[in-house]
């Protein structure tokens, strides 16, 4: 239990001083706000630290990736966000509200923001240049995520099923992660305009929380490091996709609530999966055959 405590501490550790950096130098509008990208690998030198520290032997095996389990890890929880939030924004904002450069001009053409880089664009080109942001973002985002999972569903997860069983563990595991980045929400390194950091620390938790009960699923039913990390970068960067593509809210609070709406979805599917089916790899967890 000790190396486990020395895991938790740090990546705490860490969590807070990178928040205090950016938090006391202007928060989301800090000049270093770009070191928010170091929060993904946080938990990964921690699992280094607590290794060393406690001079436990690293065992990793990394060739586990059921390619059934891969549409799961692609689709399971940007669907069930957009199937719960879609609707209750709706009903909250009364309609779908598209960006305009989204409708064709009187040419034909989708002219797109020169933010964008994209020009002007047929409706293939489009839906072509819509489609690769997609693919880029989620390689990019689930590279990252790599370092995050390393840490906790790689190595924390499987020694707390040793201790305390399957779903106890993805639960405290959870629970764990999700107040992990309680600071990133204080210090402005998580940010939603409008939204004051403590109504975020108040909320955001949840959703994270509850993306964590079906990560940890995940993990249990497949072992593979590859695929929770593919699975942390769809939420990330799919959870939300369609709203990307919408114009701005006015308001704030709103965002919230269909965010939460989301967040209560997740929690109910991974509740679901944790009932109904974590018992068929234990064994294989329980032995160890992917850890770090």
């Amino acid at each position: 239990m000790n190396v486990i405590l020395v895991f938790v501490a740090t990546a705490y550790a860490l969590s807070i001083a990178l928040s205090l950096v950016v938090g006391l130098t202007g928060g989301h509008e800090s000049a270093l706000i770009g070191l928010a990208y170091l929060s993904m690998f946080l938990p990964a030198v921690a699992v280094l630290i607590a290794r060393a520290a406690m001079n436990e032997a690293p065992r990793v095996h990394w060739d586990y990736f059921p390619l059934t389990y891969l549409p799961v890890a692609l689709f399971l929880i940007p669907g069930v966000l957009h199937a719960a939030m879609l609707p209750m924004m709706v009903t909250l904002q009364g309609g779908v509200h598209w960006q305009n450069w989204l409708t064709p001009e009187a040419d034909g053409l989708y002219h797109t923001p020169v933010s964008r880089g994209w020009g002007a664009l047929t409706i293939q080109g489009l839906v072509g240049h819509i489609a690769l942001n997609a693919i880029v973002g989620l390689a990019i985002v689930s590279f990252l995520a790599f370092f995050e999972e390393l840490g906790w569903r790689a190595w924390l997860l499987p020694r707390l099923v040793d201790r305390i069983g399957a779903r106890r563990a993805v639960v405290i595991t959870s629970i764990i992660w999700a107040l992990w980045h309680v600071p990133f929400q204080l210090s402005g390194i998580q940010h939603i305009d409008g939204v004051s950091p403590m109504k975020l620390a108040l909320t955001i938790p949840l959703g994270a929380m509850a993306a964590g009960l079906i990560l940890g699923w995940l993990w249990l039913r497949t072992n593979s490091i590859w695929l929770v990390a593919i699975a942390h970068g769809a939420s990330n960067n799919w959870g939300q996709y369609a709203f990307k593509y919408m114009k701005e809210s006015v308001t704030p609070d709103k965002d919230l609530a269909v965010l939460t709406v989301g967040s209560l979805a997740l929690l109910v599917v991974g509740v679901f999966l944790l009932w109904r089916g974590v018992e068929s790899r234990l064994g294989a967890v329980s032995a160890g055959i992917t850890s770090f």
